[in-house]
């Protein structure tokens, strides 16, 4: 009878360890997707942070758009004049052009819809030709050719967001005019002006 009991115990012993075994075996597969849900809600938040898109409402998209045109066609206007390279000339055209269209185009969308449109500079952005008018030679073409870079970089995000918009036609017009701002970039990329920008930006990081 002692023999069976004692044979009994270490049946149930063996049972139990056994089962914390496959207890402890077990527990990484249930803290498998534990683990794994905030790597997932990390990668989307990287996205979403990683995003360049300025998501405007419909009001605020015509304003900076119109804002930004008029800027960009009294700077090409200064252009065509005070540069001094052909290229930056040549470009500061393509500005007028383009930019003139794109306005107009934004004003017929922006009125159907009872929209304000700006017609002139505010203060900020008049500041900004007031200070490019001031420049001459190749200070002005350095300058010119940054601005332009940085401008359409912008610009270029600010459409992107708005070619997702909830509003139809604003995001039709966005979609139409985003190509010619991209062109717009890759141009200024190019520009003397913003090439030695660049040239002496390296050559002031080496020098440290």
């Amino acid at each position: 009878m002692t023999i069976y009991r004692q044979s009994t115990l270490t049946a149930l012993l063996v049972v139990g360890v056994v089962g914390m075994v496959h207890a402890q075996a077990r527990a990484p597969a249930t803290s498998g997707p534990e683990s794994t849900a905030p790597a997932d809600s990390h990668m989307t938040d990287t996205r979403k942070a990683g995003t360049k898109h300025q998501a405007v409402d419909a009001e605020t998209f015509v304003k900076k758009a119109a804002q930004d045109g008029l800027t960009e066609v009294a700077l090409g206007k200064q252009a065509a004049t005070k540069a001094q390279d052909p290229q930056i000339k040549q470009f500061a055209d393509h500005m007028v052009q383009d930019h003139s269209k794109a306005n107009d185009e934004l004003t017929t969308v922006a009125r159907k819809k009872g929209l304000q449109v700006p017609s002139s500079l505010d203060a900020e952005h008049q500041a900004i030709v007031q200070k490019m008018s001031q420049k001459s030679g190749a200070d002005f073409d350095t300058a010119y050719s940054k601005a332009m870079l940085k401008d359409h970089k912008k610009a270029v995000s600010l459409f992107e967001g708005a070619s997702e918009s909830s509003d139809s036609d604003l995001a039709a017009f966005a979609q139409k005019t985003l190509p010619t701002l991209k062109e717009h970039e890759k141009m200024a990329e190019q520009l003397p002006g913003a090439m030695r920008s660049a040239s002496a930006t390296e050559s002031d990081r080496r020098k440290q």
